[in-house]
Order: C-alpha cells, then structure tokens, then sequence
C-alpha cells in the first residue's frame, strides 16, 4: 500500500494592535507635562490654550497651541508624536528654556 502525505501550506500573518487615539493621548499628555516643567510659562494668551490632535497609520499628533484669530497666527507650544505601534513618544517645545539653576532645589 502507498500513501502519500501532502503538505499543507499555512501562512500566518501576525498583525499588531495599534494604540488609539485614547491610549496616546495619556502616553503624550503624561510626556508634555514632564517636559513642559523645565521651560518658561507663556506671558499672555492661556485663555485662547487649545489641544489638537492628528493621527495616521503610523502615529498620532498633539499639538498645544495658544489659538489667534486666524489658523495662520496660532502660536505652538509642543508638539508631541507616538508611535501607535511601540508608544514611543517623541516632544519639541518651542518655548524658551528655564535658566538651570531655576531648577536646582538646595544650592548653596
């Protein structure tokens, strides 16, 4: 008697679960308040403070930016990316820098 045994092809195909626009918001607000503590308060326009965000197949964008009266004269504070699949965060400020020893706690 002959048997044959045919072989049987199976693709797996992995997909990985992207982060959501939820998920990153935590991960980028988290990351730009961290941040945001070195560098100095913005003198006028808090009342007009507005949080934007964009999200595509790779990351998600926030933006914090005092709002004008026109798009074109919106003033950005940060800019913060996650990456949607590892939530790897990157943030650019565009603030000026607090003098270091601003930050030092107990220096003689």
């Amino acid at each position: 008697m002959f048997v044959r045994f045919g072989l049987w092809m199976c693709t797996m195909v992995m997909t990985r679960k992207l982060l959501t626009l939820k998920e990153m918001e935590v991960i980028a607000r988290d990351a730009t308040k961290h941040i945001l503590r070195g560098y100095s308060r913005p003198n006028k326009g808090l009342e007009h403070l507005t949080l934007g965000s964009e999200i595509n197949n790779k990351e998600g964008i926030f933006e914090v930016y005092i709002a004008g009266k026109r798009p074109q004269d919106a003033e950005i504070i940060s800019r913060t990316t996650v990456n949607r699949v590892d939530g790897k965060v990157h943030v650019e400020v565009f603030l000026e820098k607090l003098p270091l020893f601003n930050k030092v706690i107990g220096l003689r």
